[in-house]
């Protein structure tokens, strides 16, 4: 009996001290959880976000059909990582040394169906979109469609692509996605996040 009345008042000492209110001993998380829980806070304009991603979009794959290694130092963060269509990692430094030296050189690259979706703040964004591309990259031939994803963060200096991963569009996908008569149709859906 004596056990299972410790046992009752260790579990309802757990759930007071879980349940206490916040005390001014952990005051480190309190800027950040303050900012977080504002009600206040206005929300970011999502269509802006999407308008200013989309253009920077389009600006990633110009750069790329161009091979402009310069361009591309601007748009990538100083964290960039990439993930091949081989499943090889890319860091920033190696994806623009590999553009620079022509191990990965493309003939022609563009983005459709761009599809951006920005967190609430406005400081964030994830983009998939298609890309059609020919090539090489490190003396792999890049030809067909790939989904590509990109995650985008507002930096000090603007937008920077902080990460990015492309994947082969395959079998019946590619099929659908390819039209007989020429190349992908831009689509104009998108989702803001909403």
């Amino acid at each position: 009996m004596r056990k299972f009345l410790y046992f009752t008042m260790l579990i309802t000492a757990s759930f007071l001290i879980a349940c206490a209110p916040e005390s001014n001993t952990n005051s480190a998380n309190k800027p950040a959880n303050a900012v977080n829980n504002s009600a206040t806070a206005p929300a970011a304009n999502s269509a802006a976000v999407e308008t200013e991603i989309k253009k920077l979009v389009n600006d990633t794959a110009a750069a790329l059909a161009k091979n402009d290694v310069a361009a591309l130092d601007k748009i990538y963060g100083e964290n960039y990582m990439l993930v091949n269509p081989d499943g090889a990692v890319q860091t920033r430094a190696e994806r623009l040394a590999s553009i620079k030296s022509g191990e990965t050189k493309f003939d022609s690259f563009a983005y459709d169906e761009i599809n951006v979706r920005s967190n609430p703040e406005g400081t964030g964004a994830v983009v998939i979109v298609r890309a059609t591309a020919t090539g090489i990259n490190k003396g792999k031939k890049i030809e067909g469609p790939l989904r590509v994803t990109q995650v985008w963060s507002k930096t000090k200096d603007g937008w920077r692509q902080v990460s990015g991963q492309a994947t082969p569009i395959t079998g019946a996908s590619a099929a659908a996605n390819t039209s007989a008569t020429g190349p992908p149709t831009a689509n104009t859906n998108t989702n803001s996040g909403k």
